[in-house]
């Protein structure tokens, strides 16, 4: 058999669009000779469709489009594997559809009614024969491995998580140097073929690499990582065939593909805009700096313009030699860039608002009037707005992302990437190419931006002196690994206060930045766009944004949970039970020492332990004895005649006994 990947990147939820697509890859597939393409899955609605699947005019056109695409493809002698999420019973059920011989048979379904088990949490993996071979469809490879039938000889690998920085396997071929997939393929003793989508689906990201591995774990076909490509590979099970050299293979690097997984997002997100230029706001600093770096390589120079604000609050000879530093190192990044670069004058505030201004109010209007212009200068070039906010902003200060105009952004590309990570991004893509200029990749740059944003957490606060001048002294100390490490503890993966890194060393500060993420919940919810490449993002991580508790530890105490209440409860019936089983038998045993004329020491005796040791011990003896009797009694009853009493015995041949 020879399958066809189709590593494809299309506009999410252009039905029409992506089944002819498909078509004109089937096209392909099938002059290079394949009897089976595959597709991949986030294309009709992505992997995160919503109530989107509920609207039945949505199914109605996926089911159309699906059959015009097989009426389209059955002249070409091609099977089509086209995998989509659909609704059942308002549960999202990734269906597989077959199309072949001008038909679309939803595999899964069509197996569900058969076994009579029609439930969306259930999995079977669909097995169907294309030219002589038996292919399986698999969504999870250490679970899906084992079920496979004998005889199976292909396992297609339909990859449904999204890009995640942290975990290579999300990452395709790229992951299989480091050890994966190559185990899975060894112990099932089958081909491996994995279909890796490629491109943006709002906020998931997909890098591609799909390939093809034998059943000895050797990669014997690979696509491209970060661009489309038709991979067509022949598949025969127990056949040698040439393996692609392991170092030949693209390997895994963090800052490498968190970078192009960045930029597929920025592209993808600014085409689905219908828009083809983007503005970025330039501050001197190290994000903003490295977003416009971003939209470049996304985009083309020709469709990023900078803008630049020039500080009118400047009275000091050394805050005029900062701001002349700050707008140098502008002009230099527009610079080596190529990027067109609009320069702007900050006016007077209080003629803006037309009133005298507090000195403590200057910065807020000021940031909300540049926002305004940044708008305008947006509006004015038919372009969007990129913001450069990252996750450490989202969690400590949103309100003041939103009114440096984040809410009229686009997208925020780092907004789930860490502050402290940027410097590393910076330096990776610096060895392409030096464009940031070098005082912005240092720690320095990453310690000034982390002080603007803890002063901005604190501006939030209630305006309370004392209360305000505590939170500035825990934070103060604090440096920008040590900040975002507890965050990324409390966020990502969801530790509690005490198992943050900050806990030992400084409790009230780590208490502290847990309540500032969550007094944040309700601004974030106004951010824009992000694309999600952590384990877990802040539009995956939602706490009622009316919450007034925070977690402040358990001081000492010890974990309690609902399970540890349940098994106490079931403890506690248990021994109510014993109790009052005991309690009967003591009743029942009152009564028969009573009809028995037992005296009160002797019933007291009876009750006890070693009175129903003693009783069970008779009782056993007791029934000993009796079995003894009733089996000579049988024997002597096989005596003289059958049926005629022996001396001794009662009537019929039974014992006097037995008859009383």
């Amino acid at each position: 058999m020879k399958l066809a990947l189709a590593q494809i990147d299309m506009r999410l939820g252009d039905i029409e669009g992506v089944c002819t697509r498909i078509g004109d890859q089937a096209e392909l597939a099938s002059k290079q000779g394949a009897h089976l393409l595959c597709t991949p899955a986030p294309l009709f609605g992505g992997m995160q469709p919503t109530m989107l699947i509920d609207y039945a005019n949505y199914e109605h056109e996926v089911v159309r489009s699906l059959r015009d695409l097989a009426a389209r493809v059955e002249p070409l002698h091609i099977d089509c594997l086209v995998p989509a999420v659909i609704a059942l019973d308002q549960v999202p059920y990734l269906e597989v559809f077959l199309l072949r011989e001008g038909r679309v048979s939803p595999l899964r379904s069509m197996m569900s009614l058969r076994t009579g088990s029609l439930d969306a949490s259930t999995w079977d993996p669909p097995v169907f024969d294309v030219a002589g071979s038996r292919v399986a469809v698999v969504l999870d490879l250490e679970r899906d491995i084992p079920q496979l039938p004998r005889g199976c000889d292909v396992a297609l690998y339909i990859q449904m998580n999204g890009f995640n920085a942290y975990n290579e396997a999300t990452c395709g071929v790229a992951s299989v140097a480091d050890g994966y997939f190559s185990g899975d393929a060894a112990r099932g003793g089958v081909w491996i073929a994995c279909m890796a989508p490629v491109g943006a689906y709002d906020e998931t990201v997909y890098t591609g690499g799909s390939f093809v591995m034998d059943e000895s774990g050797d990669v014997v076909a690979a696509a491209p990582c970060f661009e489309e490509c038709l991979l067509v590979q022949d598949v025969s099970r127990g056949t040698p065939v040439a393996a692609l050299d392991a170092r030949d293979l693209p390997r895994f690097d963090r800052e490498e593909w968190l970078w192009e997984a960045l930029r597929l997002h920025v592209r993808d997100a600014v085409s689905a805009s219908g828009r083809a230029r983007v503005v970025v706001p330039l501050e001197g600093d190290l994000p903003t700096s490295l977003t416009a770096v971003l939209a470049v390589d996304a985009l083309g120079p020709r469709n990023v313009v900078g803008v630049a604000f020039e500080r009118a609050e400047v009275f000091t000879p050394r805050q005029e030699a900062l701001e002349c530093e700050r707008m140098e190192l502008i002009r230099a990044l527009a610079a080596n860039l190529n990027i067109h670069l609009v320069e702007r004058a900050q006016g007077d505030v209080s003629r803006w608002m037309d009133r005298d201004v507090p000195a403590r109010d200057v910065g807020r209007l000021r940031v909300g009037i540049d926002a305004l212009y940044l708008a305008d200068v947006a509006h004015e070039m038919g372009a969007c707005t990129l913001s450069a906010l990252t996750k450490t902003d989202a969690a400590l200060a949103p309100a003041a992302a939103l009114s440096a105009g984040a809410a009229l952004a686009l997208a925020a590309p780092f907004g789930d990437v860490y502050l402290s990570s940027l410097e590393f991004l910076a330096r990776y893509r610096n060895r392409r190419s030096a464009v940031i200029p070098a005082p912005l990749v240092t720690l320095n740059a990453v310690e000034d931006r982390m002080g603007q944003i803890l002063a901005c957490a604190v501006d939030a606060c209630p305006d309370d002196p004392v209360y305000t001048q505590r939170i500035a002294q825990l934070l103060a100390g604090l440096e920008p690994a040590q900040v975002d490490g507890v965050l990324e503890a409390h966020v990502d993966r969801n530790e509690v206060l005490e198992d943050v890194p900050l806990y030992k060393t400084a409790p009230e500060s780590a208490a502290l930045l847990l309540m500032l993420v969550r007094r944040g919940e309700g601004a974030r919810r106004s951010l824009p766009s992000t694309p999600i490449v952590s384990a877990r993002s802040f539009a995956e991580r939602a706490w009622p944004h009316m919450l007034g508790w925070s977690d402040l530890g358990r001081h000492g105490e010890e974990p309690l949970s609902v399970m540890d209440l349940a098994r106490e409860g079931i403890k506690r019936f248990e021994t109510l039970g014993e109790e009052h089983g005991e309690r009967v038998r003591g009743e029942i045993l009152g009564l028969l020492g009573g009809l028995l004329g037992l005296s009160p020491e002797q019933q007291q005796e009876l009750m006890s332990e070693d009175g129903q040791q003693r009783m069970r011990e008779n009782m056993e003896r007791f029934e000993s004895g009796l079995r003894e009797m009733l089996n000579a009694a049988g024997a002597q009853h096989e005596g003289p005649h059958p049926g005629e009493a022996a001396p001794g015995q009662g009537l019929r041949g039974y014992p006097f006994f037995s008859q009383n």
